[in-house]
């Protein structure tokens, strides 16, 4: 009884988060020209503090192929494949940002756990989030 509780509550987790997509050229253009690299401090994490990007949107593809502006929240996490590697790289989104050519980010606000990825090594890049404010990118005619 207690495993198929468990499985329900997972699969209830795993399905209400939303997935969004973005390239690498996009994420560094955004980073690069809207990034405000800010110490924060987390409440939870006993009086040590953390890098920001302190974005408040970032443009994103919806799994419908719509690209949107997905206001950013602490529950955000950047998911970064790399190309040599194949392997994952799990990140709060609030703690990525470009330092020249790498990409910076925590794997732990609490527990710190800070990781590099060169952008060269960069080969995809999703967006996961439990909250989904988002806003269409609408296309202006002239």
């Amino acid at each position: 009884m207690k495993n198929k509780l468990f499985t329900i509550l997972i699969s209830l987790l795993v399905a209400s988060c939303a997935t969004f997509t973005l390239s690498k050229e996009s994420l560094v253009e955004q980073l690069k020209d809207n990034q405000k690299v800010a110490k924060t401090s987390n409440a939870l994490s006993l009086g040590t503090e953390y890098y920001s990007n302190q974005l408040q949107k970032i443009k994103c593809t919806a799994k419908n192929g719509k690209e949107v502006y997905l206001y950013t929240a602490k529950n955000m996490n950047c998911i970064i494949t790399k190309t040599s590697t194949g392997k994952t790289v799990n990140l709060y989104f609030d703690t990525v940002y470009i330092k020249n050519d790498t990409l910076f980010g925590l794997k732990s606000r609490i527990m710190g756990g800070k990781r590099n990825v060169p952008l060269n090594d960069i080969s995809k890049i999703v967006i996961q989030t439990e909250t989904t404010k988002f806003d269409n990118v609408t296309v202006s005619v002239k």
